[in-house]
């Protein structure tokens, strides 16, 4: 009965390892298999338990075959996690899909022989002893391309695992030992593995030996608390139940108390761990203290953030970055991760938290030196995702309050333009009259040039205020965005090779028709080309890229290496009216983003100065497409 309950408890340890490091990064494979691994091996330790419990020894066939399938399927996710340790692409699904052939050959084999000395030796040749020697050799792989200490400890945990299991099963059953190996294959060396791999990989996730053992502690308690209820239940009903329709129902209420347990403790593990796990870890205690949400201006709600991470920290180094200061390579690392780790975090810290707002990076905190473990990573989390909804919440006010200023200054330039238009073309009309009329110099007829010239340029400006102040219409159709980039090329190169510029249009694979209006697209690219060119230097080349993008979407790139925009300046190149160039009007940007939105797409920018800009015009494949 002890033995039974031993194997019961630890049970519940694996589980409590796997449910842990499940919850520490749901998101990594490698978390993942081990939860399957450390529940597959709980479940066969459960059953020997359960068997022992109902009068039966370890070596019974009604215990040993059931866990020899199971070891079966176990081997298979055991060299899956192993060849894809750490965070690399696991078994090809052909090389899979093989194994789990290999299993079920001899599953059947095992589950179909009731003579125990043909499975054995069958099943321990045919596929235990080659799949340890797998093993074996994809651990040496494993272990020989790294040198961290922890992923050679979960190594040399699992290959142990496997060889000793091996060994037990192979001398046992020929020695008349079998029990005594398996007795401590069942408790010592599956809590090892438990206990090695799990506490590894929870280091790894930053977990801290007293929060992880408070967490496994809590979780085996409550397990053990489940299980001794259900079981009270059950014996209840059997012995003081009736036969019958009672004794049914009584059983029935029985197996739905492990249901109503876990739904309940979910309820209560707030107030559990603020009763009982926090007092046992002051890291925890400091966590739940600084879980208030933070303020919802974005200024106060940095301040309160990087007061609460110092304090989390002990006093290291925690900075707010925002994404104009993060470095490209950064940008690109951080990609959907929420943080970075160690060398992937350099040089701006031991710790990246990525701040993002309605699902854009808007920065990241920064943090280096003090304590970083998982309860300060976890708070990081909780402020990133603060200080992300108040960026948020002010960009969207400043969106609304700028759209309302622009709309009355764009109302207010469209009425002064449509007054200076018709004087403009009349005043146009008359110098170029008293050109031809004049009977001047040719030095003094360049004046009628210059004033032509500057007359121009001023209706130019007069019909874009126009443009941008009247709202877009469209005239959809299926585009082929390969044939019109290769257009706008083959009509801007001419122009851009005047100037000493060449143009280049490159594609990147095969892409879906989008739907949209072709006549405001090449506006669009048109605006963009000219912009490249006036920043890139005699000799430079501008490219025209289309691609697919990460999201599915389609994308065109406008990529010049020329002086770059500075990162005081790129907030403000769509707004209307800013410019840095002599002769603009501040409006060419504001005219492609407003037609970019209007085709449900979107204008990007990166730029670093002094390296060159691209302008990524992200749009909507058609659904016919």
């Amino acid at each position: 009965m002890l033995a039974g309950k031993a194997l019961l408890t630890i049970a519940l340890i694996g589980a409590a390892y796997a449910s842990l490091v499940l919850r520490a990064a749901p998101e990594r494979r490698d978390n993942r298999l081990f939860f399957v691994i450390a529940m597959m091996d709980a479940a066969m330790v459960a059953w020997r338990g359960i068997h022992l419990l109902a009068g039966g020894r370890i070596v019974d066939l009604a215990c040993l075959m059931p866990c020899g399938v199971g070891t079966m399927g176990l081997a298979i996710v055991c060299v899956d996690f192993m060849w894809g340790f750490p965070g690399r692409r696991g078994l090809s699904w052909p090389v899979r899909g093989l194994m789990i052939a290999w299993a079920i050959v001899f599953s059947v084999l095992m589950l179909a022989s009731n003579e125990e000395g043909i499975w054995r030796g069958v099943v321990s040749f045919g596929f235990y002893s080659p799949m340890t020697l797998i093993i074996c050799a994809v651990g040496v792989r494993t272990w020989r391309r790294t040198r961290t200490v922890g992923v050679r400890l979960i190594v040399a945990a699992l290959v142990f695992r496997w060889v000793y299991g091996n060994v037990a099963y192979t001398i046992g059953q020929y020695t008349g030992t079998l029990e005594s190996w398996l007795w401590f294959e069942t408790t010592g060396s599956v809590l090892l593995s438990f206990v090695v791999i799990g506490h590894a990989i929870l280091r790894d996730e930053l977990f801290r030996v007293r929060g992880a053992a408070a967490e496994v502690l809590g979780a085996t308690v409550f397990g053990t608390l489940i299980l001794s209820v259900t079981a009270s239940a059950v014996h209840a009903g059997l012995t003081y139940v009736p036969d019958g329709i009672e004794r049914e129902l009584a059983l029935i209420g029985a197996a739905v108390i492990p249901l109503v347990m876990v739904a309940l403790g979910r309820v209560l593990y707030p107030r559990i761990e603020t009763g009982v796990l926090a007092p046992l870890d002051d890291r925890r205690a400091l966590r739940l203290e600084l879980s208030e949400p933070l303020s919802e201006d974005a200024d106060q709600a940095i301040a309160q953030g990087t007061e609460r991470l110092l304090r989390m920290t002990g006093g290291g180094d925690v900075r707010f970055l925002p994404v104009e200061a993060l470095p490209a390579a950064i940008v690109a690392g951080i990609g959907d991760e929420r943080e970075l780790r160690g060398s992937a975090a350099a040089p701006l810290g031991e710790l990246l938290v990525a701040v993002r707002g309605a699902g854009a990076l808007r920065g990241a905190w920064a943090l280096a030196g003090g304590a970083i473990d998982r309860d300060t990573l976890l708070v990081a989390r909780q402020v990133a995702s603060d200080v992300g909804h108040a960026l948020e919440h002010r960009r969207m006010l400043d969106e609304l309050e700028g759209t309302r200023r622009l709309a009355a200054l764009g109302q207010f330039a469209a009425a002064i333009a449509h007054d200076i238009r018709t004087p403009l073309t009349s005043v146009s009309m008359n110098v170029q009259i008293l050109r031809r009329k004049a009977q001047l110099p040719p030095s003094d007829m360049e004046y009628f040039d210059i004033a032509l010239d500057e007359l121009g340029r001023l209706e130019r400006s007069v019909a874009q205020i126009l443009d941008y102040a009247k709202p877009v219409r469209l005239d959809p159709t299926p585009i082929d965005v390969r044939e019109l980039v290769d257009d706008a090329s083959r009509a801007l190169g001419p122009v851009l090779a005047g100037r000493g510029v060449a143009l280049r249009a490159e594609h990147e694979g095969a892409l879906p028709p989008i739907a949209g209006d072709a006549q405001r697209l090449r506006q669009v690219l048109t605006n963009l080309v000219d912009n490249a060119s006036a920043a890139s230097r005699d000799g430079d080349a501008v490219t025209l890229r289309t691609r697919r993008g990460d999201d599915g979407k389609v994308v065109i790139d406008v990529e010049d290496r020329g002086r770059g925009i500075p990162a005081s300046d790129l907030g403000k190149i769509f707004e209307p009216f800013f410019t840095t160039r002599p002769d603009g009007t501040g409006l060419g940007l504001a005219i492609c983003q407003k037609l970019v939105r209007a085709h449900g797409g979107e204008l990007r920018v990166r730029s670093l100065e002094g390296a060159g800009s691209t302008f990524s015009v992200v749009l909507q494949p058609s659904l016919l497409g």
